[in-house]
């Protein structure tokens, strides 16, 4: 399907040359319908019409029911400003519509017309465009002399070696000429950093086949070895100047681009100080032009990274690139306006296409056309090389939508998108890689964009209601699902039922018996009129591998009141829980939460009520509540060392599974409880010894912390025993 729509595309802009001018006929008036006709082995039919500069453009398509036709907006010279598919099953006369596209400069513009490659269609029949106009920077457009009515039939031309143009103008590089060889290195490959500080500096080197060189990764299977992990986590102080080394020995190695990066992991002094750095490349007893640069400090977690690379050319020979400092997800090195007018090709549902990232062709546009509120999945999935992909959405007016760097980072660096669409009209997609500009992964990649609906996703037959929560996943690997309800009771393996009336149907691999149809499967639903107001709860624990230890991704659909209100696809790791939960309102709307691996305090943004805290003394008490808008209270204390600390946080009422945590005065967190028994209503925090003078906080919040979805009243309680100060002794 990819190849055709390519050939069909490129065909229909060469053929713009020959008939632009002569085909009269085919020339589109604003507000004048226009019938085209496509025969039986053609490929597409070609209008132009004239536009004014800053006028924007609607295009409307229809034909009879069965003919699935592709509708392309593209400016002269030869950039995509829109598209859209009218699907074979839309009735006589339904229309498909290009909607409110800006055209920035006055001249003719192109209107492709295709058969949809890859789906079930006529072969041919007859369709009707129709142009809208507004605007522009003058009155009207003069009207042109033509006869609507007649059509100009194009027929398909056998080019299968031809592509589309390249993304950049500098890319140049194809997925079927992108390839990872072999060099023969008889002395190998040193890469050396070196700083002058006892700071703690981390390296990495990410190899053209994938393999990886870093404190936490020390070998690879082509030869590669990582040295000593220099100041690491400042506990060892070597003596300056640090050296940290990844090196391959001699012999058949990879050619292509090597990233390397430079991470400023911690300061390791009193005083937060930039650190210069040289990184050295020898390559087969050649050393190769050095890499420097400077890090700031690492601050409030961030990590500063330097990104730079060197190419290891098939015929043994080399060179470096200094690259730059990583920049956040959504700061580009190009304009905006840059991306959207990039030549970009079209992305149809469900179909997926191929892509290539390449040294200086390090992005790649795509658009669709989408509607207001549908539910979107793009994935962006490694094939080839060691590309860490990237990926950014844009609606047209070039705002960000959504962005996604890895999956499941370190583990799984491929890219998911999966959002709501805010408004109807057409979206680019950004394919690119971490570090974009000056990153150093490549490779090929494939691009899915796909529609987020359980019916889609799944294709089950699993029962319906007023909700269903649905998982599935991509392994023999046994995941259980829960559903809490508003009244505290939950829906899981060991209780299949309900008081509510919630049921669980598919149980998935459950106890290792793996699904003979795959995906295993996961469904848990409240039939027909069972819907009861509140917050309910979900989570998913991956409990056991069952001998199958390849990563885990799963796909998580919540359908309320038959609408697709949450859906999340992300990695686990063994023993790891994912929680999440909405909330059911009157009018039958529900409202998602957010959703997430729970850890512990670091999840709460408790940061911004410290000042506001309730200052507690100890034996007092205070009643509060756990809502879906307040998922956590802070309480304050001041103690000295040796103090006795017991925090006691009982639920009074089942609703509510209640969470401690203890935090120092030095932000620490140094006690936490879930259950103090089997009774989870009950949190207690028992007889912790204070190590330092000072004030600490409490954090009294819900299973899940930021994530959970439990509610309802607490009471909570401080005990504080203070040891008598040593007599002295006369």
């Amino acid at each position: 399907m990819k190849t055709r729509l390519k050939i069909l595309i490129i065909v229909s802009m060469m053929l713009i040359m020959v008939i632009g001018v002569t085909a009269q006929s085919n020339v589109l008036i604003p507000n004048t319908p226009t019938t085209g006709r496509i025969t039986e082995g053609s490929a597409a039919q070609i209008f132009t019409f004239e536009a004014l500069a800053n006028s924007t453009a609607t295009l409307s398509i229809s034909s009879e029911t069965g003919f699935a036709l592709t509708m392309i907006l593209s400016d002269a010279t030869g950039v995509i400003l829109g598209q859209v598919q009218k699907a074979a099953g839309a009735a006589t006369g339904a229309e498909s519509l290009i909607e409110n596209v800006p055209l920035p400069t006055a001249g003719t513009y192109y209107v492709t017309v295709l058969i949809t490659p890859g789906v079930v269609t006529a072969l041919a029949g007859e369709f009707v465009v129709t142009l809208t106009l507004v605007g522009g920077d003058s009155a009207t457009i003069p009207p042109v002399q033509t006869t609507p009515d007649v059509q100009a039939t194009v027929e398909a031309v056998a080019t299968p070696d031809l592509s589309l143009p390249p993304t950049s103008a500098t890319a140049s590089v194809t997925p079927a000429n992108f390839q990872v060889s072999q060099v023969a290195l008889p002395s190998g490959i040193t890469v050396n950093l070196t700083w002058n500080t006892q700071d703690d500096l981390n390296l990495q080197v990410r190899a053209p086949n994938g393999g990886t060189l870093f404190w936490d990764s020390r070998t690879t299977n082509d030869s590669g070895v990582f040295g000593a992990d220099v100041n690491g986590l400042c506990e060892v102080l070597a003596t300056p100047p640090a050296v940290e080394t990844a090196s391959w020995q001699g012999g058949s190695l990879s050619a292509g681009r090597y990233e390397v990066l430079v991470y400023y992991r911690f300061y390791c002094g009193d005083t937060p100080a930039p650190v210069d750095f040289t990184v050295d490349v020898n390559l087969n007893g050649t050393p190769l032009t050095p890499i420097t640069g400077t890090l700031q400090a690492p601050s409030d977690g961030n990590v500063p990274v330097h990104i730079a690379s060197f190419v290891v050319n098939p015929d043994g020979t080399g060179s470096t690139t200094p690259g730059g400092l990583y920049t956040d997800t959504r700061v580009l090195p190009i304009g905006v306006s840059d991306i959207l007018t990039a030549p970009s090709t079209p992305l149809f549902f469900n179909s997926p296409t191929e892509g290539v990232i390449a040294g200086d062709q390090y992005y790649q546009t795509y658009t669709f056309t989408g509607q207001a509120g549908q539910l979107v999945n793009i994935s962006m999935n490694r094939v080839l090389g060691n590309l860490d992909t990237l990926l950014i959405l844009f609606d047209a007016s070039g705002t960000i939508i959504a962005d996604n760097d890895d999956v499941d980072s370190p583990r799984d660096t491929n890219s998911v998108i999966s959002t709501r669409l805010p408004a109807a009209g057409t979206y680019t997609v950004f394919a690119s890689r971490y570090g974009k500009d000056v990153g150093g992964t490549e490779g090929t990649y494939t691009l899915l964009v796909a529609e987020e609906a359980p019916e889609r996703a799944l294709n089950l037959n699993l029962p319906t209601g007023d909700i269903e929560v649905t998982l599935t996943w991509n392994t023999n690997a046994d995941l259980q699902l829960l559903v809490r309800d508003p009244f505290g009771d939950a829906v899981y393996d060991d209780a299949e039922s309900v008081r509510s009336g919630g049921l669980l149907t598919a149980t998935g691999n459950r106890n290792c018996a793996t699904t003979l149809t795959p995906p295993p499967v996961y469904h848990i639903y409240w039939p027909s009129g069972t819907l009861d107001i509140g917050s309910y709860e979900i989570e998913i624990w991956y409990q056991s591998e069952c001998g199958d230890t390849r990563p885990v991704t799963f796909n998580l659909f919540v359908v309320v009141g038959g609408e697709l209100i949450f859906s999340e696809t992300t990695g686990i790791r063994f023993n790891e829980r994912y929680v999440t939960s909405f909330t059911a309102n009157l009018d039958g709307t529900a409202v998602p939460s957010l959703g997430g691996i729970i850890g512990g305090s670091e999840t709460l943004p408790y940061q911004t009520e410290l000042g506001s805290a309730i200052v507690m003394q100890s034996g007092s008490s205070f009643t509060a509540s756990i809502t879906p808008d307040n998922k956590f209270d802070v309480y304050a204390f001041d103690g000295l060392v040796g103090d006795i600390v017991t925090i006691t946080m009982n639920a009074t009422s089942p609703t509510l599974d209640p969470l401690l945590f203890l935090i120092d005065p030095n932000g620490i967190e140094i006690a936490r409880n879930d259950d103090a028994n089997t009774n989870t209503r009950n949190s207690l925090i028992n007889r912790i010894t204070l190590a330092a003078n000072g004030r600490y906080y409490i954090l009294a919040t819900h299973f899940g912390a930021i994530y959970g979805g439990t509610v309802g009243p607490y009471n909570i309680s401080l005990q504080l025993e203070r040891p008598a100060p040593p007599t002295e002794t006369p």
